[in-house]
């Protein structure tokens, strides 16, 4: 609790520092929560997201600055992207950009899917800057350790205030008759590069904890909510 309020204390003071500069302003918002068929809420957990990784930092500098994609190497000092399968994109095109906005593009997973958009893992592992896929990915199902993964929500989109924010949400149902320790979840972009061809990438990977248990035929719903704040 004392570690949340001073997160939103700096995170306040951070605003205010940045309208003030006239310095783009983002923030990222987690929620998770665990319902039973009832409809009862056995869990709930609301906190910032502070996790975006390599990927996240270079794909927004190569757009801001117009810098080119670097050759395969990964670190400091290049600016390229890492799928989740560990592997380069880079080289001889320079642009990246997501899809327009539809089921099966940028964060938006079908059902079906589970290598991008809102993705959960059982994983525990230290969160890392270069990071570039969950430690553990639950798959998709209804069998021992698995979730029914269903399609991301439509994207709620709102403007006041000053603040342009987009709302992210997916479900998962757990049918696996035990209960399933949620560890991780990840925010992968399906994102169409230069040459038109599509890569996942991780954007950002909260490492919960404590973990969270999603009992037997409960529900998981998990939100991200990310804001940017205007100048006046």
């Amino acid at each position: 609790m004392i570690r949340r309020f001073t997160d939103e204390i700096q995170g306040w003071l951070l605003k205010k520092s940045s309208l003030q500069l006239h310095v783009p302003h983002m923030v990222m918002y987690l929620d998770i929560e665990v319902r039973m068929p009832d409809g009862k809420r056995v869990e709930h957990r609301h906190q910032r997201s502070k996790s975006f990784v390599r990927n996240a930092y270079n794909l927004f500098f190569h757009t801001i600055a117009g810098y080119p994609m670097s050759d395969g190497t990964w670190g400091d000092g290049f600016v390229n992207l890492k799928n989740t399968g560990g592997s380069l994109s880079s080289g001889s095109y320079r642009g990246f950009c997501f899809s327009t906005d539809g089921n099966g593009q940028g964060f938006l997973s079908p059902g079906s899917a589970n290598d991008f958009g809102i993705v959960v893992g059982t994983g525990t592992g230290a969160e890392s800057f270069d990071g570039y896929a969950l430690g553990t990915k639950i798959a998709i199902g209804n069998g021992v350790g698995q979730l029914y993964t269903l399609r991301s929500e439509d994207p709620v989109d709102s403007y006041g205030s000053l603040t342009q924010k987009r709302t992210l949400v997916r479900y998962f149902n757990n049918n696996s008759g035990a209960t399933i320790i949620l560890g991780e979840i990840g925010l992968i972009a399906r994102i169409i590069t230069g040459g038109d061809t599509s890569m996942y990438a991780l954007f950002s990977r909260d490492l919960i904890t404590p973990t969270v248990d999603i009992l037997d035929k409960a529900q998981l719903k998990v939100t991200y909510t990310i804001s940017l704040v205007y100048p006046s």
